[in-house]
């Protein structure tokens, strides 16, 4: 979602997700990988199917960065499933992060790092002394509305959750129209009559690197849990119900995942002739179209692909206007993932998912309506519910239209779908928990914000960390490690946390003291 944040400026705290700051890149930014550099003496070796790696140990956490889980994806193997990657002679060193995948400038990043089409590279954070522990393994997949982000950003740095006795992997996936773009003829040329998900084809290639791999790291590939936050947990929604992920992960954990595919704020996936048409649409944007099209994008470069990329008017509402993301596809992803769950046929793997109090900040900031823009979008949204939803969240200013429409965002499109996924995965596997964060931050006026969690799961806060803080970062680091480590987060606080159930309902509530609740 976005890395910590120094100031409590509304403009520091609210960089999550969708903060993008322009499409401009420097063209030196977006260039090949350096070559690996000499082996590092700090850490012992660790050999995989590829080759072996020397990383570096840090606070008593060994570290691996920079480890490709698949052959980069340029040239012909742009928009195609990633490749086997190529085996390295000699100890590769693993002490740096690889570059990012191509992205506009955003608040993701302090400094913005070296991008390159070569992006396909994972990191490993292990507290395993010896290769036999076989210690869990947590995977997290970043947000960033798949176009922006990166597993090397600041505040995803692994090693306090792996003091907690788990092995901790973040990835890169590729992003935006590099990622995602659906084409006539992508689709033609695919045996799978398939295209766009790179993205997803992404994740399942670096989970199966994960599953050949993490025992020399001292991990259990029995003991995979999938964790992400925003456009990482709708990832895991997809991964839930695609056949190719079914094997990949033993359990989940989806923070703050939108989920529908015509949510009351968003869209999140999109059919893949919509998405063939819009490929066709971008294509032409580039002044190509006709018989031929791929080949020629293909010889575009990265920062051309990029550069192409609609430029959206608003900074936040972008919701409804995000063009890459998502396809029902009918191989990766077979249906609409909310279709899948109401029918109950997803992969029942034990499941904690939740979202925080305030989403709607900042996602649906500065969304500039009017009193009656307000209205007539909630009618045009909510059909013969219209009625309904203006008498609950009724607006006579602009200043109530922006509150309001936060609210609604928050309850419809994040409050119901956790609320859906929770009471259609405990109907298959009781090992199902639903929790609500609503915890502040000190200093800022805009409670549990969207991607706030982030902050106290990884323990990497925005400012000096105070005891209120610590504590909240504690609690959340024991549930989701224990969580990893036994498919159940109790354990290891004071505060029992019952599985869901349709008839009692019953959450947690995260806060300084976290409790039960029914009333999400």
């Amino acid at each position: 979602m976005t890395t910590a944040r120094k100031n409590p400026d509304l403009a520091i705290f609210i960089g999550i997700f969708f903060l993008i700051a322009g499409l401009v890149l420097v063209a030196g930014c977006i260039q090949k990988n350096p070559e690996p550099g000499p082996v590092s003496p700090e850490a012992g070796v660790v050999t995989t199917d590829a080759g072996s790696l020397q990383g570096t140990t840090e606070n008593g956490v060994t570290v691996y960065r920079g480890i490709p889980y698949a052959a980069a994806p340029v040239g012909d193997l742009r928009w195609k499933p990633p490749a086997a990657v190529q085996s390295w002679p000699g100890v590769r060193n693993a002490t740096a992060y690889g570059a990012v995948c191509p992205q506009p400038k955003s608040g993701e990043f302090d400094v913005m790092p070296v991008m390159s089409e070569d992006c396909l590279f994972l990191n490993v954070w292990t507290p395993a002394k010896n290769l036999n522990e076989k210690l869990p393994v947590m995977v997290f997949i970043h947000g960033g509305a798949w176009k922006t982000g990166a597993g090397s950003q600041a505040l995803f740095e692994g090693s306090p959750l792996a003091d907690k006795g788990v092995v901790v992997v973040t990835l890169n996936y590729r992003l935006g129209a590099l990622g995602w773009m659906a084409h006539p003829e992508l689709t033609a040329e695919s045996p799978h009559n398939s295209s766009g998900n790179y993205g997803i084809l992404d994740q399942q290639a670096a989970l199966k690197w994960v599953e050949k791999n993490i025992g020399a790291f001292g991990g259990d590939p029995s003991r995979v849990t999938v964790f992400g936050e925003s456009a990482g947990g709708n990832s895991i929604y997809a991964h839930l119900v695609s056949p190719g992920s079914k094997g990949l992960f033993r359990q989940a954990i989806i923070e703050s995942g939108p989920f529908f595919s015509d949510d009351a704020m968003g869209t999140v996936f999109r059919p893949r002739s919509e998405a063939e048409q819009y490929g066709v649409e971008f294509a032409r944007g580039l002044n190509i179209s006709g018989p031929g099209t791929i080949q020629q994008m293909r010889a575009k470069s990265a920062l051309e692909i990029l550069n192409a990329t609609p430029e959206l008017k608003s900074p936040f509402w972008t919701m409804r206007t995000i063009q890459f993301k998502p396809i029902t596809d009918g191989w990766i992803i077979p249906a609409a993932p909310q279709e899948v769950f109401r029918q109950g046929t997803q992969n029942p793997v034990p499941l904690i998912v939740g979202n925080n109090a305030a989403e709607g900040i900042p996602l649906a900031l500065d969304t500039n309506m009017t009193v009656p823009e307000y209205q007539q979008y909630i009618r045009e949204r909510f059909g013969k519910n219209a009625d309904q939803i203006l008498a609950a969240y009724p607006a006579g200013t602009p200043a109530e239209v922006q509150a309001q429409t936060e609210r609604v965002m928050t309850v419809y499109d994040f409050d119901h779908a956790s609320k859906l996924v929770a009471g259609s995965m405990a109907g298959l596997n009781q090992s199902t928990y639903l929790y609500r964060f609503t915890y502040a931050l000190p200093g800022q006026p805009y409670g549990a914000y969207h991607g706030s969690e982030l902050y106290f799961i990884f323990r990497h806060f925005p400012g000096e960390p105070d005891p209120a803080s610590n504590k909240v970062s504690d609690t959340m680091m024991d549930y989701w490690t224990q969580f990893a480590k036994t498919g159940s987060p109790n354990g290891m606080t004071n505060v029992n946390w019952p599985e869901y159930d349709t008839r009692t309902r019953q959450y947690l509530d995260i806060n300084t003291t976290s409790s039960v609740a029914t009333a999400y």
